[in-house]
């Protein structure tokens, strides 16, 4: 944020600006003085929204999981076909990295972010979301469980792995346009 903040939501804005600090400069670099500095506040105000570093490091990143998390429960309860509940869930998923690129180095590049397919207390709550989203489609599907299980992770490895592209500066796809194409190019109910 080149702006300083005049009035409104310091702590969004404070958030936002660590975001696109440690996005160019690095966790390691970040200092909450730098960041009241570039948003034109004391060195005081952010200390009004955060005990220190690391509980502005954790605000972040809850910042950016809920914004996404309600992305991909508002895409699912608009949603009522369950043949194409996947399809549409993996689009809002890449569209939402593709509209928010600091977002997916930020959330995803973290040290502390574990995957289990076997465990349904996963540390990342959209593959959780889309583990169990994909259980109730595909177990509709009358698709036996081992199947279930590795086209979950098969699917949310191409929407994740599309929405690092996505975030990635000049790549020659339109994902406005292109993205569900994409998606509905893999056909989920082949066993």
């Amino acid at each position: 944020m080149n702006k300083p903040y005049h009035h409104g939501d310091l702590r969004k804005t404070l958030i936002e600006t660590g975001i696109e600090f440690i996005n160019k400069f690095g966790e390691e670099k970040l200092s909450l003085r730098e960041i009241a500095a570039k948003c034109g506040v004391s060195n005081a105000a952010p200390y009004a929204h955060f005990k220190g570093k690391d509980d502005f490091i954790n605000a972040m990143q809850s910042y950016v999981m809920e914004s996404f998390m309600d992305t991909l429960g508002k895409c699912a309860d608009e949603c009522r076909d369950d043949t194409q509940i996947l399809s549409e869930l993996g689009v809002c998923y890449v569209m939402y990295f593709y509209h928010n690129p600091l977002y997916f180095d930020f959330l995803f590049s973290r040290k502390n972010i574990r995957i289990r397919l076997s465990d349904e207390n996963n540390d990342n709550p959209p593959f959780e979301f889309f583990r169990r989203t994909a259980e109730r489609a595909l177990g509709k599907m009358r698709m036996p469980e081992k199947d279930i299980r590795y086209k979950t992770l098969a699917m949310w490895s191409m929407v994740h792995g599309l929405s690092s592209i996505s975030a990635m500066p000049d790549i020659d796809v339109d994902w406005e346009s292109e993205i569900r194409e994409i998606i509905n190019s893999v056909d989920i109910s082949a066993t």
